[in-house]
């Protein structure tokens, strides 16, 4: 009876510790991914990655997984979040993960949408400086649907010689891991 308590009390902890305190979003992300349908209405993310952005149509151009240095080149990605909750504010992190499993560098956003009348929804993006918090840059964007994309690029130009490889792109939704996107970076030859 003693081991099956201790058993029992061991599994409730392994679940608590892998569901941890997500948000209600990051468990509907996370539903999502493991193969279930999801509700018409339910908050709803993904990642694309990408070479470059068509300066025109918008359009992203070279998606996949897979990145060749050149001269001149990027990875850009985007995260596309869609029916989010007008009001509750969300933070999220941006990461962009080195071969060796060390973070580079990060991006960092809160962002709240507001209803502004009939289909109509305004969204404020406040990108915070990871160093010092203090500095906001905000941009102000008015939708007719209830969602938003936050992007970020990483430079992959010959001059900055990086190390080819599998690098990672990492998505954290109040401060819960939300994706990890796993992408290589070739060499030009």
């Amino acid at each position: 009876m003693r081991s099956h308590l201790l058993v029992t009390g061991l599994l409730t902890a392994i679940l608590l510790l892998l569901s941890g305190c997500a948000s209600e979003e990051v468990h509907q992300v996370r539903t999502l991914s493991a193969g279930e349908a999801p509700e018409d209405d339910a908050f709803s993310a993904s990642v694309t990655l990408c070479r470059k952005v068509g300066s025109k149509s918008g359009r992203r151009i070279g998606a996949g997984h897979e990145f060749k240095m050149s001269k001149k080149s990027h990875v850009r990605a985007f995260v596309d979040f869609a029916n989010v909750k007008a009001e509750r504010p969300y933070t999220v992190h941006l990461v962009w993960i080195r071969p060796d499993g060390r973070e580079m560098f990060r991006k960092y956003a809160e962002v709240r949408q507001h209803a502004a009348g009939t289909d109509e929804f305004r969204t404020v993006i406040k990108w915070l400086n990871a160093e010092d918090l203090h500095k906001v840059k905000a941009d102000t964007l008015v939708m007719a649907e209830p969602d938003f994309t936050l992007g970020s690029r990483f430079n992959i130009s010959l001059k900055k010689e990086r190390e080819p490889g599998l690098y990672h792109f990492r998505v954290y939704l109040d401060r819960a891991l939300l994706f990890e996107e796993p992408f290589t970076v070739v060499g030009s030859g």
